[in-house]
């Protein structure tokens, strides 16, 4: 599966999800596909519209919804965690998953690395995921 989703925070922007970027006191920033417009979002503080990372700053008054997606799959046959995407260099699209089980035999073994301490991690290609799944849980929002 190339388009692997992955575990991410949600926000409702006028009835459309977009991933968190990054947030502060008052405002969010939200993940866009392109580069985002005032058209498409008429309550904008700030664009950023490079191809690379484009992103919309709004008040957070402007949301309606916050949802926490968790993405987990199997690889190398056990059960995984899909984190983050990588966005840019030559690790583009690879995608960032930890390992959901107890057993460090079993991590070791699937190839993954880390420690009991830190958990067992690594980069892979969304085409060696399988099973993968998607739970999608609406959260308080949160507007200050």
């Amino acid at each position: 599966m190339t388009n692997v989703p992955v575990s991410q925070t949600l926000l409702e922007y006028r009835g459309e999800r977009y991933p968190l970027h990054s947030g502060g006191d008052g405002y969010v920033r939200l993940q866009t596909d392109g580069a985002p417009s005032h058209q498409n979002f008429p309550d904008a503080i700030e664009f950023n519209d490079d191809p690379h990372d484009p992103w919309v700053k709004l008040p957070r008054t402007a949301l309606s919804a916050r949802y926490a997606q968790k993405v987990t799959a199997r690889w190398h046959g056990v059960p995984v965690i899909v984190g983050e995407r990588v966005r840019r260099g030559l690790s583009r699209g690879m995608v960032m998953i930890r390992y959901e089980g107890v057993e460090p035999a079993t991590a070791i073994a699937a190839g993954l690395r880390g420690n009991q301490n830190d958990g067992w991690s690594a980069l892979v290609s969304p085409y060696e995921l399988e099973r993968v799944r998607v739970k999608t849980t609406r959260l308080p929002l949160v507007r200050e």
